[in-house]
């Protein structure tokens, strides 16, 4: 655990894993390899592999607003895109890739990923899934520790908008988030225990360290953590959205929830303590039901809509979106929570096309480079 480097105001950035497909069948391919090589020099810097060949991931910061970064993932996903058209491939984005058989798949050539299939075998090898990554820049560890503590009543809920993986191996599964649910059987990969200081998370890593469970910072895969060489604090419970705008939305919510965080921290503001049984059940509530969820409000023991409690929380965060120029898109988070979500979308559209899901697959592809706000 490096020492942490310092962010003066809530930069942004994000990492998006792109998923590649046959044009014609919608199967994976595995050709990160490849595709890499094509692109120009600076995309190349900004892209790295993940578990399977078959995935890319893009590392799209760091700005100080919200346009700015939407600007640059479109960019991005067109860059991908052309790459992956030269090798008669499209690029798509996804939680998780409808039909695909985790058995079938090539793990990356890369030492870190082949001691983590080494470590945790089947767990691992069916991570047939991709996230979003969203970093927030924060001044200090100290302050990084309280943004994660006031943070995590609303993490859960904040994956109920982004649900976008109802389909595993060909099967409805019955969860809006069937990539929380892969993931989530992984070790490290819940919410962080309740931190009060950076010296009690740094104890926590040195014990895991001691005890061979964890052999660098990042396997703490904590649905929120800390980032010290970025200066950040890292949400990494969110399904990829397929569409970029409301990639852009949930940045604006979060940007301003910790910027809102970071300033009650200077002030000296004393973190709530949530149940966090409660908060337990709100994963499983959000995993399964998305947006639909019902939740328990870890605050007061009371049962809310999800949609209800989040608009609490953004409430709380706008005069921070306004102060961050954000406004557009956090208006477009609140639109969000009267809209179905994209899981809500791909059992609509899986039914339309009397469950095709090869046909979905490429439409899906479709929404990828979508630049069009009309039709959220």
């Amino acid at each position: 655990m490096i020492p942490f480097a310092r962010n003066d105001k809530p930069t942004i950035g994000i990492e998006e894993e792109f998923h590649l497909i046959d044009p014609q069948t919608a199967e994976l391919k595995p050709a990160r390899a490849d595709l890499t090589a094509l692109l120009d020099p600076e995309m190349q810097e900004s892209v790295c592999c993940e578990l399977f060949e078959c995935v890319i991931e893009n590392r799209v910061g760091v700005f100080d607003t919200v346009d700015d970064l939407v600007a640059s993932s479109l960019d991005g996903r067109r860059k991908l895109a052309h790459a992956a058209e030269q090798l008669n491939l499209r690029l798509a984005a996804g939680a998780c890739h409808p039909f695909g058989q985790w058995r079938d798949l090539k793990i990356a050539d890369d030492e870190h990923y082949r001691s983590v299939i080494d470590a945790y075998g089947y767990i691992a090898r069916r991570l047939m899934s991709f996230g979003l990554h969203i970093h927030v820049g924060v001044r200090s560890a100290e302050e990084a520790v309280y943004v994660m503590l006031r943070m995590r009543p609303w993490v859960y809920a904040l994956m109920a908008m982004s649900t976008n993986s109802p389909f595993f191996e060909g099967l409805a599964t019955g969860l809006h988030s069937t990539r929380m649910h892969l993931f989530g059987s992984m070790p490290r990969t819940h919410l962080p225990p309740r931190f009060e200081t950076w010296e009690e998370l740094h104890a926590h890593y040195q014990a895991l360290l001691a005890a061979g469970d964890v052999t660098r910072p990042g396997e703490l895969w904590w649905n929120i953590r800390p980032q010290p060489p970025l200066g950040t604090v890292e949400l990494r419970v969110l399904d990829l959205p397929t569409d970029v705008h409301r990639l852009g939305a949930l940045t604006a919510v979060y940007q301003a929830a910790v910027a809102t965080f970071r300033d009650d921290f200077q002030a000296a503001r004393p973190a709530d303590a949530p149940d966090d049984d409660y908060l337990d059940q709100h994963r499983w509530r959000a995993m399964r039901d998305g947006l639909e969820a019902v939740l328990i409000n870890p605050f007061t023991g009371k049962t809310i809509g999800a949609r209800d409690y989040l608009a609490s929380l953004f409430d709380t965060i706008e005069p921070a979106s306004e102060q961050l120029g954000s406004q557009k898109y956090f208006q477009l988070a609140r639109r969000l929570l009267d809209t179905p979500n994209e899981s809500a979308w791909q059992l609509k559209r899986a039914e339309e096309l009397n469950g095709d899901l090869p046909a979905l697959e490429l439409e899906i592809a479709d929404r990828t480079l979508r630049d069009n706000l009309t039709d959220l």
